[in-house]
């Protein structure tokens, strides 16, 4: 038979846990934003991102803009995924950059980008982080012009826009 100082004891041990694990994701570097954009449609919230330091990124969520803009060539298209995964298939002259790689790959990109361009990074899709954090570092770095496609590659396969192939482009 449960008593009801038992069901009290959980009561109050429990509310301590929230308690303790909100007082400490308050003050880690890497806490969970507790407000935010939450809406999957409109991209992700990065662990981080309850910082006040945190840095805006432009975030464009029309496919069809992206497209104008990559078949333009105004802008420098970054995929952020795993090699193996780019190869698979990624959008018409995007350059494969892993952020798991950011910081040994650092000088190779330098070499590619320059903080006056017109930068476009992406992921998997609206659930993958990487392109906002990897956008993040770019600003941090001083360039100026970066934006995120928030549905990422997912998003322009579903689209029907075109794909490349390593070595083969459309």
């Amino acid at each position: 038979m449960i008593l009801k100082q038992d069901i009290i004891g959980c009561v109050v041990i429990l509310s301590l846990c929230v308690i303790l694990s909100l007082g400490i994701n308050a003050v880690s570097p890497n806490g969970i934003a507790l407000k935010g954009q939450w809406n999957p449609d409109q991209g992700v919230v990065m662990a981080g991102a309850n910082k006040a330091h945190a840095v805006e990124v432009m975030q464009i969520n029309n496919p069809l803009k992206v497209k104008r803009l990559v078949e333009s060539g105004a802008v420098i298209v970054l995929d952020v995924r795993w090699p193996e995964i780019y190869d698979l298939g990624h959008i018409p002259g995007a350059l494969n950059f892993p952020l798991a790689d950011f910081e040994t790959e650092k000088k190779r990109l330098l070499l590619k980008i320059t903080p006056e361009d017109e930068i476009l990074v992406y992921c998997a899709g609206v659930a993958c982080h990487d392109s906002h954090t990897f956008a993040t570092r770019l600003v941090e770095m001083g360039f100026a012009h970066v934006a995120v496609y928030a549905g990422g590659f997912a998003e322009w396969e579903e689209m029907g826009f075109d794909v490349a192939l390593q070595g083969i482009e459309p």
